[in-house]
């Protein structure tokens, strides 16, 4: 694109030095420019950009984005602006030429359930003859093609990039995670929405909102950022039995579909019951009732489902058609995934890392434990440590518990495992600097019959150690190695 069109779109700006004529993509990695490139220098939390625009410039970059200005070789511009990352995300969508806009756009927000809901209905998309595209913590997805991402929800030229990638492969739906940090630092800016889904809100993330009420309100931005054209066919997908969703109701002017446990919701169950391998429930709709068979273990998975639900219905099929998928669709990977079923312990991973999805898995799986239910808890470092007292209380429903960290960072792992130590109300704990012994301790400690439940990471393949270094850790390969060795050891090959 034409460095001039770009500059015409700014009021308020310096320009510095000698800019290229044109560009071809915007990034706020140094290592991704080159001489097409634009380099957004960004103060991060533990970085600055503006430290890294010597190694932008020896990449061959020629255009620095910034709030600050420096000496520049001749052949090197800057453009100085008040904010950056507003700038880079108006930059992003002109270079990129607004790809969201020729996919059906479904962003998914709350405290738990985001990767549920975004991956159920990336599967459901899928099924229906989609092509599709999912982008969250699970990573990046175009139709089956899997691809790794750092964060729920990406920076601006990252995410634009993203877009750009599943406009080019012709995807038709694109679901993504949007979390309060993104909303709050502007990564969304530009996007347009055609269906926002609230599944719940709980505490988390008051290292980074200070405020409950302000963790609420900063979720509440992806429904006031709908805009105010009614000729647009947009919808709002909210959950009936959060106290947030009358606040919700209240910031857009488009259509509100809900969805909970109780005949005042749009969408809600009845005559619920399940196994750890699948739950069976009537769902009661605008349109009728329809018995499902779903392959995903709880009563709030129940939930998840019904928004994914309703967000293929929104999209113009028929419920019919959309139940009849439901009962071939897959767990999603790492919530409450129920690993290898031949051992004779019954082994579950699962992403819970806050005190209401702790709660949640707890109440769900307590009823199917056939002797002990045993629990490894971790304690996330540099976050909101307010929780950890309340997690430890939860963790007590366990009838043994192994306390441990999760992604330390720079704190102190006896600190981390200590606060979460505070809230247990038994006795029956045992605590572990190192997660894999944790992991390797609980098999050996268990009884054939025993649930062994590990929450915090699912499948995430690493441990955010000291220095923010991540180091490669999964909890289902270190809990199956384990168990492997302990009742197939015979036939093990090491995974």
């Amino acid at each position: 694109m034409k460095t001039e069109q770009l500059l015409s779109l700014l009021k308020i700006k310096k320009v510095y030095g000698t800019l290229p004529e044109s560009v071809t993509d915007i990034t706020i990695d140094s290592r991704e420019t080159n001489a097409t490139s634009i380099f957004v220098a960004v103060r991060g939390t533990t970085v600055d950009g503006f430290d890294f625009i010597d190694d932008a410039i020896n990449k061959g970059c020629k255009f620095i984005l910034s709030d600050r200005t420096r000496e520049l070789p001749e052949n090197v511009g800057l453009v100085q602006v008040k904010d950056p990352e507003r700038v880079a995300a108006l930059f992003s969508e002109y270079i990129y030429e607004f790809p969201h806009e020729s996919m059906t756009m479904i962003g998914v927000t709350g405290t738990n359930g985001k990767t549920t809901v975004s991956t159920m209905i990336h599967n459901l998309s899928l099924a229906m003859g989609k092509e599709t595209a999912y982008l969250g913590t699970n990573g990046f997805m175009l139709s089956e093609e899997h691809y790794p991402s750092a964060n729920t929800t990406p920076e601006t030229t990252r995410l634009h990039r993203n877009l750009k990638e599943a406009e080019d492969e012709k995807m038709d739906v694109f679901t993504m995670e949007v979390s309060s940090h993104a909303l709050k630092l502007g990564r969304t800016y530009g996007l347009n929405f055609d269906i926002t889904i609230f599944t719940n809100l709980s505490q988390d993330h008051l290292d980074f909102h200070n405020t409950m009420t302000e963790y609420g309100f900063t979720k509440g931005l992806l429904f006031s950022q709908l805009g105010q054209d009614l000729r647009k066919r947009r919808y709002v997908i909210l959950n009936n039995d959060d106290e947030w969703s009358d606040e919700y109701k209240t910031m857009t002017p488009y259509e509100v579909i809900t969805f909970g446990n109780t005949s005042e919701a749009d969408f809600y169950p009845t005559n619920v019951n399940g196994t750890l391998e699948y739950t069976e429930f009537t769902l009661n709709t605008p349109e009728g009732e329809f018995f499902i068979h779903s392959p995903f273990v709880g009563e709030y998975n129940i939930s998840n489902l019904i928004c994914a639900i309703i967000s293929e219905w929104l999209q113009g099929y028929e419920l019919e058609e959309i139940i009849n998928t439901v009962k071939d669709m897959k767990p999603v990977s790492g919530r409450l995934e129920v690993l290898d079923k031949t051992l004779p312990i019954d082994l579950i991973i699962d992403f819970a890392h806050s005190p209401d999805a702790l709660q949640k898995v707890l109440e769900t799986v307590i009823p199917f434990k056939k002797q002990k239910l045993i629990l490894l808890l971790g304690m996330t470092g540099e976050r909101d440590y307010s929780k950890a007292e309340e997690m430890g209380r939860i963790a007590s429903m366990a009838d043994y518990v192994f306390i441990t960290v999760d992604n330390p960072g720079n704190d102190d792992k006896q600190m981390l495992i200590d606060i979460l130590e505070r809230g247990m109300m038994h006795k029956n704990y045992e605590t572990f600097i190192d997660r894999e012994e944790a992991i390797k301790r609980m098999v050996e400690f268990a009884d054939d019959g025993d649930t062994l439940l590990l929450v915090g990471k699912g499948r995430e393949p690493y441990q955010i150690m000291e220095g923010h270094v991540k180091v490669p850790h999964r909890d289902d390969l270190i809990v199956l190695d384990a168990a492997y060795r302990r009742y197939k050891s015979d036939e093990y090959e090491e995974i």
